[in-house]
């Protein structure tokens, strides 16, 4: 069974107190704390206006309000136009009155792209109005991030010659999709777009963005991290949210029926059945002899249906709880292909074995006694798997409501129990990774900035 309530607890306890063990994970604080709070929506603990609360939460709207304080006074940048990760790699404020021979050091105090995204869902979440943000600015400051390939980089070191100068910014950080789906999501969010429409500030090249994801497609149908590189389930989906946040969902439009037929078909074959050697050392699970084989191909191997079957990210690795998410959220954003039917909430996702997969992340990688999911079987559970998992269970469950309900997916009543049991959870948008509550909210924002 989804044990709403004892999630629920987890992510509470983790907004309050955590292990020593994240502490290593500090330098990307507004992660976490977007894990936790995105959760605890879906899992509808949080009041909001006036959408179902359970009795159960104890969080109340001045902690909320709370909350969106805290992002602002800690993470966003005197200049409002981006917010860092975390207060950790913050310069104190005082030293912004400092003497110009001490302001070297503030060329150190630099936004980047996932922390302003994080942050920018946060409140969305939370029901913000970026009143507090220069949203302006913030489009700027994306237009520098982008590389001349059309990538992102996590950020820019400001220059001290001219601030102005994109010519004279230095890029940091890695150069692959995931910091380009950031800065796609961030524009969105604000309403860069509409900015741009208005001549108010100029958008970041499009077509480049576009291009650069089209390079990353892989000969096997999948889209990998970077242009020659292995498909992998994380890089198709931020090229697909990517192209889904610029292109207003329109994937096809911009792909092609070839290219999306195949992600569509790579993203399905990665559903796979954990085959474990009985022999194996269970102590250290990466050193398990685990194999996977394809849940459409199990019919040749003569095996039960009955072993539950998560999504891998990449091929002769185990089933994931992220990437049931990952593919999930790919899944749901391509439509089906060779159909003229009406566009469906769910898109490709209805094709996989939603049953296996719930059963998946149900019997094997959610923790029942504290709460939360691991990556694998028998590991322990940590945030991002955890918010994954039930984002992952959220969309499952989007489809089971879609299709008719538990009977359409189950073989006995104690099965239906189980799929039943998900049914409370908030639908969710796998373009943005949030609840569709929060993008409608999103959604009334930026039909205000259009009127103004």
């Amino acid at each position: 069974m989804f044990a709403l309530d004892r999630h629920a607890s987890y992510f509470q306890h983790s907004l309050r107190l955590l292990p020593y063990h994240y502490t290593q994970t500090d330098t990307t604080r507004l992660a976490l704390i977007f894990f936790c709070v995105s959760a605890l929506e879906i899992l509808g603990y949080l009041p909001i206006g006036n959408q179902q609360c359970s009795s159960k939460s104890k969080i109340t709207k001045d902690e909320m309000e709370h909350w969106k304080d805290w992002v602002y006074s800690t993470c966003l940048l005197p200049t409002r136009d981006a917010f860092r990760c975390s207060p950790a790699t913050a310069v104190p404020h005082y030293a912004y009155s400092l003497p110009n021979s001490h302001g070297d050091k503030l060329d150190y105090d630099v936004g980047h792209t996932a922390g302003t995204y994080f942050a920018l869902c946060i409140l969305i979440i939370l029901r913000d109005d970026f009143s507090r943000l220069d949203r302006v600015g913030m489009m700027r400051w994306l237009r520098k991030c982008q590389r001349a390939d059309g990538s992102f980089a996590a950020g820019v070191l400001r220059s001290k010659s001219n601030a102005f100068s994109d010519n004279l910014e230095k890029k940091f950080g890695e150069r692959d999709l995931r910091f380009g789906y950031c800065a796609a999501a961030a524009r969105w969010l604000i309403g860069g777009d509409i900015l741009a429409r208005k001549n108010v500030v100029e958008d970041i090249d499009i077509h480049r963005v576009l291009g650069y994801i089209t390079s990353c497609v892989s000969y096997e149908g999948g889209i990998s991290m970077g242009p020659y590189a292995e498909g992998h389930a994380g890089g198709g989906y931020c090229g697909v949210g990517t192209i889904s946040l610029l292109s207003q969902g329109k994937v096809r439009n911009v792909l092609g029926d070839l290219v999306v037929d195949a992600l569509v078909r790579w993203s399905l074959m990665h559903q796979v059945y954990a085959e474990v050697d009985p022999e194996s050392d269970f102590e250290d699970e990466s050193d398990s002899e685990v194999t996977s084989v394809s849940s459409s191909d199990m019919s040749l191997r003569g095996a039960t249906t009955d072993v539950p079957a998560g999504f891998t990210g990449r091929i002769n690795k185990p089933a994931d709880t992220c990437h049931c998410f990952w593919s999930g959220a790919t899944l749901e954003m391509l439509d089906v292909p060779g159909t003229s039917s009406p566009p469906s909430i769910t898109g490709s996702l209805r094709l996989s074995d939603i049953r296996s997969n719930v059963m998946f992340l149900l019997a094997q990688t959610q923790n029942t006694m504290i709460g939360g999911f691991s990556k694998v079987a028998g590991a322990h559970p940590d945030l991002m798997h955890g918010y994954l998992g039930v984002a992952a269970l959220a969309m499952c469950a989007d489809v089971v409501r879609e299709q008719g309900g538990p009977e359409k997916f189950v073989k006995d009543e104690a099965e239906g129990e189980m799929i039943a049991s998900i049914l409370p959870l908030k639908s969710v948008d796998g373009a943005l990774c949030l609840s569709t509550s929060a993008k409608q909210y999103a959604e009334e924002l930026r039909a205000k900035w259009e009127k103004e």
